[in-house]
């Protein structure tokens, strides 16, 4: 049985993510490297189609901007989910 409701693929989390980040005044190359990314590991996986992130990576990310974000008492909106019957998400 799946679970619809887990993950975003990587273009509903590429929306969610430049959304994020312009709520919260922040720029992929200055905000990477807080996490311990790169200067470019965001702005590429923000502007190059294909281009994916581990997905401990993109937990770490999920999980800090949603602290700042409740810390700075900005409104993110919620982490898109996955739609049943999608081909290639049974």
């Amino acid at each position: 049985m799946t679970n619809p409701d887990t993950l975003p693929d990587p273009e509903a989390f590429r929306s969610w993510l430049q959304h994020a980040l312009t709520a919260l005044s922040l720029s992929p190359a200055g905000y990477g490297p807080s996490l311990g990314l790169g200067k470019n590991t965001l702005g590429h996986f923000l502007s190059v189609p294909g281009r994916d992130l581990t997905l401990g990576t993109a937990s770490k990310v999920v999980a800090d901007l949603r602290s700042r974000a409740e810390r700075d008492g900005v409104d993110i909106r919620p982490l898109p989910r996955l739609q049943a019957g999608v081909a290639g998400n049974e």
